[in-house]
């Protein structure tokens, strides 16, 4: 969803509608937004000067006539906000200063304060300047509490609890107490993953590293020589990955070591060996990186910012759970998510109960084209049989589901759940799904769970090899995210792949180029595998 915002044009009396898709991402000069912020603050004072013949003004000038407020309140938030004040002028020129170096804070939030501060008119007229004002502050508000773009807009589905913040009722309240820049500082999200994104995301603003120049060959093993090894040792050594960039003409330990750093922080499996992957992730310059990161704390900000204390987090660009109990991780481990054309949605859904030994009911789509074609013989080898014009599987510990169903409901039938297939928890592409999320270890953490939430039934039900509905003794919250930037357990943030190739879509979507998104690694790492 796009929505218009009035913005103005330096130029006084023209006015000029801008996309609110577009207000954070031209990227200017690094230290343009202080420099512009201070020059925009003055010219704010220079204009009262001019229209009154005295000092800057501290409260709202008197002299704004409400017919004129209305005239220029072309965005129902605007209009909104000057409706509940009466149509009386709000702005006086300290807090006009306040919003103006609050704005010298939107790089943090991977945001261009440009674009909003074009909104700020430096005009003689009162009335023109005042709604300028209130646009600029409603737009960078919306930004900071619920982000640039409309996930609605991009995703099919998107049902993870946003964060609620009336701005308008916000920004009404700030002002009357004095505290534009407390207000805005209070609304993107506090923890420390943001934080720490914010800051990398600065870092590689920074960094005037370009990125690029590895040449594509043969795999390099430890121990190996190759004439792109001292490239690719600059490049470890410039990404903090290594003290000294020497020449080395073999790639020994101390560069092994580097290289498998990188590969964990990038998501890639830790085997020293350097591939096209691990070219791609090394190679990653600081406009890609920064970019990157823009996405991922614009995400954030999609987000509500109390989640439940007690849930369970399935990041699907990693592939991996996370159970957060009181706010500390309890159990972890690996998933295996839906492929690239049946991508994992993200959703907030629970569970309160476990569905022991579980039949698969088949969903028609995967019965009509994967299944029933292949005949009567691989029904009776994979313990299928139709009923009712529906492909069920049986239970049992070779079925799709395993021995465990974690039983969210939802109307997309996406759910957790065991597998036979073990051994596709011990590689790094782990896209290969029909789109819910089978889970590492899901036996060991559905007994974890039922010691946790008093059902005291389940190792009864797991040998009966009945299928049995076990009853936990309180609601599970489970979120599933998209997050390919997140907090490593050192405090660095780790940058993986785009498997779905949404950083990429947003990352358009927000004005910030990138190209038309990443091919998922998923697709080249086999057929998906027989399972919901």
């Amino acid at each position: 969803m796009v929505l218009s915002k009035f913005a103005f044009s330096p130029r006084p009396q023209t006015l000029r509608v801008v996309s609110a898709a577009d207000l954070p991402h031209r990227r200017p000069p690094l230290g343009w937004p202080v420099r512009a912020v201070r020059q925009a603050s003055l010219m704010l004072c220079a204009s009262a000067v001019l229209a009154t013949g005295a000092a800057c003004q501290e409260g709202p000038p008197g002299d704004v006539a409400g017919a004129e407020l209305r005239r220029l309140a072309g965005d129902p938030l605007v209009e909104r906000f000057y409706s509940a004040r009466g149509w009386s002028a709000a702005w006086g020129e300290r807090e006009a200063r306040a919003l103006t170096e609050a704005l010298e804070a939107a790089p943090r939030h991977g945001l261009n304060a440009q674009p909003f501060l074009e909104m700020i008119v430096a005009s003689e007229d009162p009335a023109r300047r005042d709604a300028g004002l209130t646009q600029a502050a409603l737009a960078y508000a919306k930004a900071l509490a619920h982000g640039v773009v409309d996930p609605n807009s991009l995703h099919d589905i998107f049902e993870l609890e946003r964060n609620n913040v009336d701005v308008v009722a916000g920004l009404a309240q700030a002002l009357e107490r004095g505290e534009v820049a407390d207000w805005l500082a209070s609304l993107p999200p506090q923890d420390a993953e943001y934080q720490a994104l914010s800051r990398a995301y600065l870092a590689a603003r920074a960094d005037p590293a370009p990125g690029g120049g590895l040449e594509d060959g043969p795999l390099i093993r430890p121990g190996g020589s190759d004439a792109r090894l001292p490239a690719i040792a600059r490049h470890l050594q410039a990404r903090g990955y290594l003290d000294e960039a020497a020449d080395p003409e073999t790639y020994g330990p101390d560069l092994v070591a580097a290289v498998r750093k990188l590969q964990t922080e990038a998501g890639l499996k830790p085997d020293g060996i350097i591939g096209p992957a691990t070219l791609k992730a090394l190679g990653a310059g600081s406009a890609e990186r920064a970019r990157q990161l823009a996405v991922n704390l614009e995400r954030r900000r999609w987000l509500a910012r109390r989640p439940p204390a007690t849930r369970i987090d399935v990041n699907t660009a990693w592939a991996t759970l996370a159970y957060v109990d009181n706010g500390a991780v309890a159990w972890s481990g690996r998933t295996v998510v839906g492929e690239k054309k049946r991508a994992t949605p993200m959703l907030q859904d629970s569970f309160r109960q476990l569905v022991v030994n579980p039949p698969w009911n088949v969903p028609q789509r995967i019965a009509a084209e994967e299944i029933l074609p292949k005949g009567a013989g691989y029904l009776r080898r994979n313990n299928m049989v139709v009923q009712d014009g529906r492909v069920i599987q049986r239970p049992g510990p070779d079925a799709a589901l395993g021995l465990v169903k974690f039983d969210m409901q939802n109307e997309y039938a996406i759910y957790l759940h065991d597998t036979p297939a073990k051994a596709l928890f011990a590689t790094d592409r782990r896209h290969r799904s029909h789109g819910c999320v089978r889970v590492e270890k899901a036996v060991e953490f559905a007994r974890f769970l039922a010691e946790r939430y008093g059902a005291a039934n389940f190792e009864d039900a797991l040998a009966s090899g009945e299928t049995t509905v076990v009853e936990l003794t309180a609601e599970l919250p489970v979120r599933l995210l998209y997050h390919s930037a997140v907090l490593g357990p050192d405090g660095r943030i780790l940058l993986g792949p785009d498997p779905y190739g949404w950083d990429a879509r947003l990352a358009q979507a927000m004005g910030l180029g990138g190209g038309e998104g990443a091919a998922s690694e998923a697709e080249s790492a086999g057929a998906v595998e027989l399972g919901p």
